[in-house]
């Protein structure tokens, strides 16, 4: 059974996937069951790391860079991390954006948007037409798209959308209108169940259902994974990079765009979901590593500082040039040996003392295995060793 306007505005499609879900399929409950606790697991690791200024903001910011390229991607827009950032500087100094640079600037105000809706709001968040409407107008500001207007539904004309295109089931803005009003109805509701209680899965068929209402001129892919993205804040999923899931829609765009007809062609969301989970399950899994490497980094800096104050009871003595040389290193990936040594970091470091003197501090480098020196052909290349960390043992004396 394909879906209907009729259908689609009852929007219980939730809670249909749930009764598939509990109605015998074992396999899948205990599929589900065991994503949801992995997820919750590896956020909870996220949430519960330190992070300030100057020590995971680099990895938000990195990840925001990310989303905006990602949802950007599926709808035909590429843009690099470099150029992102410009459009950043830019937009900071008052500057012309080229419409490319435009549409990232957009995307960056939609973010910082969700974040101040739900910092103000706290707990008492209730969604809203007006939410929504705030959304797509920062999204599509200064766009000039035919026939849409920031923040308004569209007019008296039927859409077509998706790859191939299909037609929308709101024909016409007397049907938008009532849709999305159900719509914010629906978003407010709480439920209990093993699957309506669960924020992510929440998330993500309110991205569907809007999609499918498509009630802008333009941008509505895009307002709808800002959507979700506002969903997982406000429930407190992953606060410092909530935006994930658009990096894992646009890595598997062409999935992505049948997983959505799917649920168009059979009402059943189940797939979707399950899909969506544990494509976010891979996101937060991977910035839990990048959240680690930065503990590992500030573990293994610590590491060397404490053998260098403890210096006087050590075999090998260490000195400032070599805690700012590893400092150098844990900070960048594996390199050239010949690439590292002619960085104008470590030229200027080791100026005024002898090649011998650089070759023993990078052998005392090497001993007291903080830095890992491999060779590959006619080529060595150096990195941090934070396998040490593994091995280390800290005695109370």
């Amino acid at each position: 059974m394909s879906l209907t306007l009729e259908k689609l505005i009852k929007f219980d499609l939730l809670e249909e996937s749930e009764k598939y879900l509990l109605n015998n399929q074992v396999p899948l409950l205990a599929e589900y069951i065991h994503v949801t606790r992995e997820i919750q697991s590896t956020d909870q690791f996220i949430k519960h790391s330190p992070s300030f200024p100057g020590s995971t903001d680099k990895i938000a910011r990195d990840e925001l860079k990310s989303a905006i390229g990602a949802t950007l991607a599926i709808e035909g827009t590429a843009l690099s991390s470099e150029e992102i950032e410009e459009s950043f500087r830019k937009a900071d100094l008052n500057e012309n954006l080229r419409r490319k640079e435009q549409e990232a600037e957009n995307s960056r105000k939609v973010y910082h948007f969700i974040r101040d809706v739900v910092h103000r709001e706290r707990e008492n968040l209730v969604y809203s037409e007006q939410i929504i409407k705030q959304i797509h107008k920062y999204f599509t500001d200064n766009m000039n798209y035919p026939a849409n207007v920031p923040g308004d539904y569209r007019g008296e004309f039927p859409v077509t959308f998706g790859v191939p295109k299909i037609s929308g089931l709101c024909r016409t803005r007397a049907e938008v209108d009532p849709a999305m009003s159900n719509f914010v109805n629906w978003l407010n509701e709480e439920k209990s169940g093993i699957i309506t209680s669960n924020a992510i899965a929440k998330a993500i068929i309110a991205h569907y259902y809007l999609t499918e209402i498509h009630p802008f001129g333009d941008g509505n892919g895009r307002t709808a994974r800002a959507l979700e993205a506002l969903i997982l804040y406000h429930n407190g999923i992953n606060r410092y990079c909530f935006w994930s899931l658009a990096n894992f829609w646009s890595a598997h765009r062409d999935e992505y765009i049948t997983y959505l007809r799917n649920v168009r062609d059979t009402c059943n969301p189940w797939n979707l979901i399950i899909w969506g989970m544990k494509g976010y399950l891979g996101e937060i899994t991977r910035i839990k590593g990048l959240v680690l490497r930065k503990v590992k980094q500030l573990m293994l800096m610590d590491y060397a500082r404490y053998l260098y104050n403890t210096k006087k009871n050590q075999r090998i003595k260490i000195n400032p040039r070599i805690l700012h040389t590893l400092d150098l290193l844990v900070h960048i990936p594996r390199i050239r040996v010949s690439k590292f040594l002619s960085s104008p970091e470590i030229q200027a470091l080791y100026s005024n003392v002898s090649p011998t003197t650089k070759s023993r501090d990078f052998k005392k480098l090497e001993d007291l295995k903080l830095i890992r020196i491999d060779k590959e052909g006619n080529d060595r290349y150096i990195q941090a060793n934070f396998q040490s960390l593994e091995y280390l043992e800290y005695r109370v004396s």
